[in-house]
């Protein structure tokens, strides 16, 4: 460890808690599932590392963890609380928070303090969970790599997909863990390209190797090409519909068929938003309108919500909808009438398959 320096965290730190947790938790894991670890030679064993893998559930920062004789520090989610137990767990065991959808150079450079100090980091280059397997890599790993002149090493997670459900339910779910050899820190000596260019080659390369150790498995349950669309509808009083315009509707109809970012509104976050899910349930004006609102107050503290999620162009149209949506409840709130929208969405798979959701949301006065 470098002495010589002061940094906000130090590494390692709370060793004989996490040292303790990480066995508690791998005969734990045996019990309530069946992991197959592969590669962990592959992780060298000193100096500066990145761990970094695919992200499909909340089991596999757990096995990040508890697996490598080195003691890894995690970067997580800090825009979010999250669950019940899992926050206390997760508060307990210590971890890097970042809000993402910002630039926060505060857990960034906590983040390359550990690599400074010689340790082992470890992270999620797509960022999150919301659509797993078809999300850009962002180039948060390739700075790290860079400024703290630190290799990659890929992991690829299989089986996890409602894994800690089916492992809470006994069911005993076959999940792997396999480590691929570490890809050399990133260079940019003789480089003439925008350095933004230059790492986001080097996030896409990593999660390309990421996806390489993959069971092909698990591929074939990510869509290839998912198309969206959401129109809208003012039912008059003899039964008609008049068309209306919602600019980014098909945006908005993205928004709403992705489980996981509703959830992180409704549970973690705390806001009624249960009336935008895509499920059948009574929906009234006021109602809806305090769900919109929800996610706009949730946009005033963290503005990114939606842009780092969907990327900015779409996550700025998924908003401008939402606004003029909840314009139009206003002025149809004083006629009384019912708005209908029409969501649907259709995903193709490599296997040729087609998948087609729909959900229609009759918004009556109230």
């Amino acid at each position: 460890m470098n002495t010589s320096d002061n940094y906000e965290i130090t590494y390692p730190r709370l060793n004989f808690r996490r040292k303790a947790v990480n066995l508690f938790a791998r005969g734990l894991l045996r019990l309530l599932a069946r992991p197959t670890i592969s590669g962990l030679e592959n992780i060298p064993a000193e100096g500066p590392v990145i761990l970094a893998g695919n992200h499909v559930s909340t089991l596999e920062p757990l096995l990040m963890a508890v697996y490598p004789k080195r003691l890894v520090e995690l970067v997580g989610a800090g825009d979010m609380p999250f669950e019940g137990l899992i926050d206390q767990l997760v508060d307990f065991y210590g971890f890097i928070p970042i809000n993402r959808g910002i630039l926060d150079r505060d857990a960034m450079n906590k983040a390359l303090g550990i690599l400074k100090q010689g340790g082992v980091l470890g992270i999620y280059p797509e960022g999150g969970t919301w659509n797993p397997g078809r999300m850009k890599a962002q180039v948060g790993v390739a700075w790290l790599s860079h400024k703290g002149q630190a290799p990659v090493v890929p992991i690829g997670f299989s089986g996890f997909r409602n894994g800690l459900a089916r492992a809470l339910k006994l069911k005993r779910p076959k999940i792997e863990m396999r480590v691929g050899t570490p890809i050399p820190a990133l260079q940019v000596e003789n480089d003439d390209r925008p350095i933004k260019d230059v790492y986001q080659e080097y996030a896409d390369l990593v999660l390309e190797r990421i996806k390489s150790l993959v069971d092909p498995a698990d591929v074939i349950l990510v869509p290839v090409q998912s198309d969206y669309e959401l129109h809208a509808g003012i039912e008059n009083e003899n039964g008609s519909v008049e068309e209306a315009q919602i600019a980014g509707s098909d945006a908005l109809a993205e928004f709403l068929f992705i489980p996981v970012m509703l959830d992180s509104l409704a549970v973690n976050l705390k806001k009624p938003v249960q009336p935008l899910y895509p499920t059948e349930q009574h929906r009234q004006n006021q109602q809806f309108s305090k769900a919109l609102t929800g996610v706009f107050e949730v946009l005033a503290v963290n503005p990114g919500f939606l842009t780092y999620r969907l990327g900015f162009e779409r996550g700025r149209q998924a908003e401008n909808a939402m606004r003029d949506l909840l314009q139009m409840l206003e002025r149809v709130q004083k006629s009384g009438k019912t708005i209908i929208l029409d969501a649907s969405t259709k995903s193709r798979f490599a296997s040729g398959r087609v998948e087609e959701k729909s959900q229609q949301y009759r918004i009556l006065p109230d």
